[in-house]
Order: structure tokens, then sequence, then C-alpha cells
């Protein structure tokens, strides 16, 4: 039975003695400090970002997603769609099984499937256009679609295509108790839930190679501070960290790796004026994008490093418009007179849900508040930040999300079954926009419509974008990290000795 226990965590955080856990000790363990805790194990539940260090080591997925954003084979050996993108036929690797003897075939990727969609995780709409699963034989598996998806290859490789084993996606226990056939068993008599959780190596798995340490340990501490004292000391030898640290980091020998992989800001989710009928005018959309100063942000909270953004895009994606960063610069005064043409000159009040871990929260009340938009935070644990905000309680609030795929990036916080659209917005100028999209039949005429979709978005105010952030890692001497395309932190496969 796994323990739940925190206490750890806080002792962990008090101590300054040197780790025994070290690559150097014939390169047999890793240990890594995560911000937030596991969540479920439930394949139907687990989230992609910085969670998926915790359900990585123990799912594969069909396909892999490389650090350069390409895709390759995973479980699936080989992928290959029909001439109209509408079947996806999948050929299985063979003789892989689960950690509990339970063979990997065609009807496991359909219950696995089937569990997704069924399970109302966040992650659902990643096989939303799967309309039907159809085992040929034992190891070969077709996917028909409703509709094309243009992101689906890449759901594949997230928590899309991550397997379970069918003999237990039923069981309750399967949230702390996870059954796959990746590199790592979770241990569950050395694991403690909410503090550190302990993976032994599969002694069956199919590429061993790619994973070199025996153990990985992730400890999980959410206070910076604490993860910064713990690399230093050598507790741990990879840890998430952000802009601030980086000065540090440096000074004392460790390895500091860049991503361009998060965009910071404002959902403003409430587009239909549900909660907040004020959120439903376009000019108040537009006042609150002007009445926040991104740029300082960008400057105070990433201590530089990232880049101004208007955009829900990557900036290496083809829907990124450079041009359209130029819109909404800070501007106070100019969000005064739309906030009092939309015919809120006295201001409003707003409803947002505080995410403790959050540097920007009184900057963003502040300069709200200064155009009259008066912000009541609503206390949120920062475990239960995602599911909070994806309630529809709320008419904004702030978010950071990895960014990537530029469909992906589209169907997950633009589509109204996407989980970062929580009140189901629709508008009947944009969903021309968002089929031309995903029908185009050329990767120019792809760009083409993707570049008009992004720039109504802006244009439209639907969210309230800051800047791509550098998503900061750090690493001790004796480890080395690649940092991965459209994920926070690296995958366990991504971690190796410095030598």
């Amino acid at each position: 039975m796994v323990a739940a226990s925190v206490a750890i965590v806080l002792a962990i955080a008090g101590c300054s003695s040197p780790a025994t856990t070290s690559a150097t000790a014939q390169n047999k363990s890793l240990t890594l400090a995560a911000s937030i805790d596991a969540g479920s194990f439930d394949p139907a539940l687990i989230q992609n970002g910085n969670q998926a260090q915790f359900w990585t080591p123990v799912y594969d997925t069909l396909l892999l997603l490389k650090p350069d954003a390409t895709i390759a084979p995973g479980l699936a050996e080989k992928f290959e769609y029909n001439a109209d993108k509408t079947v996806l036929t999948l050929n299985l690797r063979k003789g892989v099984t689960f950690s509990d003897g339970t063979p990997f075939n065609a009807e496991s990727v359909k219950a696995n499937v089937e569990h997704l969609r069924n399970g109302n995780g966040q992650n659902s709409f990643m096989v939303g256009s799967i309309k039907t699963v159809v085992p040929v034989d034992d190891h070969t598996v077709k996917l028909e679609l409703s509709q094309q998806d243009p992101a689906l290859l890449t759901y594949l490789t997230m928590a899309g295509g991550a397997e379970g084993s069918p003999a237990a996606l039923a069981s309750p226990s399967i949230a702390t108790n996870p059954v796959g056939s990746g590199p790592y068993v979770l241990d569950t008599k050395q694991t403690e839930l909410g503090a550190t959780y302990v993976y032994t190596r599969n002694p069956d798995y199919w590429d061993k190679k790619s994973f070199p340490f025996k153990t990985v340990t992730i400890k999980v501490m959410s206070d910076l501070t604490a993860r910064m004292n713990a690399l230093q000391s050598g507790q741990v030898q990879g840890a998430i960290a952000d802009g601030t640290s980086v000065a540090t980091a440096k000074a004392a020998g460790l390895n500091v790796s860049f991503n361009p992989v998060n965009r910071r800001g404002l959902i403003i989710a409430d587009r239909a004026g549900t909660v907040v009928p004020a959120l439903a005018n376009p000019l108040v959309r537009e006042a609150i994008n002007y009445a926040i100063d991104a740029k300082g942000l960008l400057k105070s909270i990433q201590q530089g490093y990232g880049t101004r953004s208007t955009q829900i895009f990557n900036p290496l994606s083809v829907a990124y418009d450079k041009s359209l960063n130029d819109e909404y610069p800070f501007d106070p005064a100019k969000a005064k007179k739309l906030m009092a043409q939309a015919g809120y000159a006295n201001g409003f009040d707003v409803v947002m849900p505080e995410n403790p871990t959050e540097k920007s929260n009184p900057i963003v009340a502040q300069q709200l508040g200064d155009i009259g938009i008066r912000v009541k935070w609503a206390k949120v644990d920062a475990t239960n930040y995602v599911s909070e905000v994806q309630s529809g309680k709320y008419g904004m609030f702030w978010m950071s999300l990895s960014i990537g795929d530029p469909w992906w990036d589209l169907t997950k916080q633009v589509l109204p079954t996407g989980p970062w659209n929580p009140f189901k917005t629709t508008d009947p100028a944009l969903d021309p926009l968002i089929t031309k999209a995903k029908t185009a039949t050329s990767s120019s005429a792809y760009q083409t419509a993707m570049q008009d979709v992004n720039r109504w978005l802006v244009k439209s105010g639907w969210f309230n974008i800051w800047y791509v952030e550098q998503a900061v890692y750090i690493t001790s001497k004796d480890v080395k990290a690649t940092m991965h395309a459209e994920n926070t932190v690296p995958y366990i496969r991504d971690f190796a000795p410095a030598s």
C-alpha cells in the first residue's frame, strides 16, 4: 500500500547534507525535484507538462516525440495515413507485455482509446477525432477518424497515446498503482504519495539502452528555494526553475537549459458573459490587453528570459505571425477609454482563482484595478488549480500553457471541446476559419489558414497573452538533460549521465 505523506518534503527542504543518490555512483540512479505532485496515474487522467515526468517512466506511448519535435516510432513501429488522412494504420511492436503480464496488442490499443475517450480527463479531446478503432490482427490496428485531425500524430506521443494494461484500466487502484509497459515500474512500497515517487527498472523493457538509470526518484518540492537548495547540496540532480535562479545556478557550476515552450497570460474564458457579463464585450477584452504591462512582467517575473508575444501559438509554429506582437502595447489611458466606450466607466468586479505559486498576481490585480476592474481572489490549492479553472466558475484566470503543434494548441485552447475553453465558446466568424485550416490540402494553405485564425483570436481579445517564457531546467554536473520540444520539462528518456 502506498502511504500518503508530505512531511518528507519539508524534511528534505531543510536538509543541507549531500545526497547519497548520485549519477556518478555507477550511473545507477537519477533523482529529480518536481514543482507539482503527480496527480492520478489513470491513463484517462494523466497530464502533459510538468506531470509527464511522473507517468512517462511507466507508460509507453504509441509514438514518440523527439526533442526536435519530429515524430518517431514507439509502441507502433510503423504508422501511415490513407490519402485523405481519415484512416491511420498502426503496425504494433511485437513481444511487448505490460508489467502485469498482459500482452500489448491491437485490442489493448482499442481499450486505451475508449478508456481515454470515456474518462472525462482534460486530454480526452486527443482521441476525439477517432470514430472507430479497428483491430485488423494482433499487431495491426486502424484508427478511423470522423474528420481530419492535423495533430493526431502528436497526441499519440503524449497522453493520447499512453498505453496501460487493459486488465488494470477498470480498477480504481490504477490511480496510484499504474500498470504499463514502460521502462520502469512504480515501487509502491518506497513511494509516498505527494512526496516521493520511486521507480525501478522494468527488466523486460524493449528499449533499455535509452534509459541508462537503474532507478528514478522524483521528489515533490513546490518551493523554488527548496529545489535550488536541493540541487546545490546534491540531493537532486535535476529540477525546474525560472529566470531568477539562472545566475545562482551558473555560479554554482550547475547546468542550465532553456526552452521556449510556455506562453503565459490570462485566458479571458467567459466571452459570452455567462458569469461576468462585461467580458462578452470585445472592447472590454481589448481594454484588458492594453491594461497589462506585458514587457514589465517579462522583465520582473522572468528576468527577461522570454519573448513578448500576444499569441497562443509557439514562435516556431506555422501559425505564428510576428507582426501581431505589435498589438496591445501597454497603454492604461487607452484601456480606460475603451472601458468607458463599452459602458463600464465605473468598472466591474471579477473573481479570479489565485494560484499561490504565481508571482504576477499582485501586479495583475493592481493594473486591472487601475482601469476599474476590481479583482477578488479566490484561494485555490496549487495541485487543484487546473481542475478548478476548467470548472467554468471563473470568467478569466491566469495560466501558463505549453505550446507546440499549432493544431494541438488550437484544439485545447479554442475549440469548444478543448479543456481550456471551459465555457465552450464559439463564434460564427471564427468557425469557418478553423474549418479552412482543418481541411487544407497543402502546407502553404494550412499555414495561411492558421495565421488567419491566429489574427482573429488576437484582434478579438479571446486571450491576454503576455509573453512566451524560456522554461529553465537545471541539472547537476554529472547529468545532462535535453530539453524537449513542446514540453516544460525533459522527459525521463531525455536524461543521461554527463560522461
